[in-house]
């Protein structure tokens, strides 16, 4: 959901160990990272003692992030218990969860402006809309076939939804193309097909939406942001040196974009891994981020999100198994 920026931003990463049912593994393009600020220099600094989940409980692989109109942080993970949670952002405490036995694989996730919870599975090949009490109240695609059609996704990545209801799909690991419905899930249209020109995807991995109805795409391997209409008209691409590749994206409605850089999935220097803050034409503001397991870097960052308060949160799906907390104070 999107929310307006606050002076008093925030930012929250919760970590985890793997991608995607495909991680794409091509090699460094050559480029050198645009210098980000060291951890000392960081405009966000990390808050000691968030999140406070119950004792036992390991947050497993976190690949979708959201925020919803009251606050709370909702994390779609790979472990077996609380796999969609929502999280207390001021206490860090876990307030409702659901979906336990449900997933393969989770990926995306999205709070729409009913505050409607919708996930995407890239090995069951659906999207799925919940109730925040956890009640199923659509799915589409059908379980575990894969496919290039009307009805059928192949590992559908993230889902966006407009405040009429209709709702965009990135599609996904075994797709190059975005899917739009109407609120009532029937197909409308889609675009794209695999390739590196316009409007063409290598993993278009995540999706958002700006209040004029532009669809914002983030070409994974192809290392861009891509810009369209809602019926699919390209615009523009961004490729600025201060990312590796985009992974996630979210719009706020205070017209900035967030764009969570999760590098080019190798532990090895040039330490790619980023938050970027930028405006809706592409020009970047301000990044910071480094890779690696410490307070304040990020192991494969693979979603956005912006509270209504400001705050920013960001889940990750390597090595760290945790969640952060940033601010501008570190308080």
């Amino acid at each position: 959901m999107r929310h307006a920026t606050a002076p008093t931003l925030l930012i929250a990463v919760l970590t985890a160990v793997a991608c995607g049912p495909a991680p794409d593994t091509a090699a460094d393009d050559g480029m050198d990272a645009a210098a980000a600020p060291t951890d000392a220099e960081a405009p966000y600094q990390a808050v000691a003692g968030w999140p406070s989940l119950p004792d036992g409980f390991v947050m497993g692989e976190a690949a979708g992030v959201d925020v919803d109109s009251r606050g709370r942080v909702w994390v779609f993970h790979r472990g077996e218990e609380h796999p969609i949670m929502a999280i207390d952002a001021e206490s860090g405490e876990m307030v409702t969860s659901f979906g336990e036995g449900m997933f393969s694989n989770a990926h995306g996730l999205e709070v729409d402006h009913e505050d409607n919870v919708w996930v995407t599975d890239t090995q069951t090949h659906q999207v799925y809309r919940f109730s925040q009490e956890g009640e199923l109240l659509m799915t589409l695609g059908e379980n575990g076939v894969a496919g290039l059609d009307e009805t059928h996704f192949d590992q559908p990545t993230d889902v966006v939804i407009a405040p009429t209801g209709e709702f965009f799909v990135s599609d996904g690991y075994g797709n190059s193309r975005v899917v739009k419905f109407d609120a009532d899930g029937n197909y409308l249209m889609s675009w794209g097909e695999p390739g590196d020109g316009p409007g063409q995807f290598n993993l278009p991995h995540g999706i958002a939406l700006d209040d004029e109805g532009r669809v914002y795409v983030a070409d994974r391997t192809n290392l861009r942001v891509q810009v369209f209409t809602s019926d699919g008209e390209y615009l523009a691409e961004w490729q600025p040196e201060e990312w590796a590749r985009p992974w996630g994206l979210e719009v706020t409605d205070g017209g900035e974009i967030f764009v969570m850089d999760g590098g080019h999935m190798s532990p090895e220097p040039p330490h790619y891994a980023n938050v970027l803050r930028m405006t809706l034409d592409g020009e970047v503001l301000e990044h910071w981020g480094s890779y690696g397991p410490d307070a304040g870097q990020f192991s494969w960052g693979h979603d956005v999100a912006v509270g209504p308060d400001g705050a920013v949160y960001t889940v990750e799906v390597r090595n760290n198994l945790r969640a952060q907390k940033f601010t501008r104070g570190g308080m």
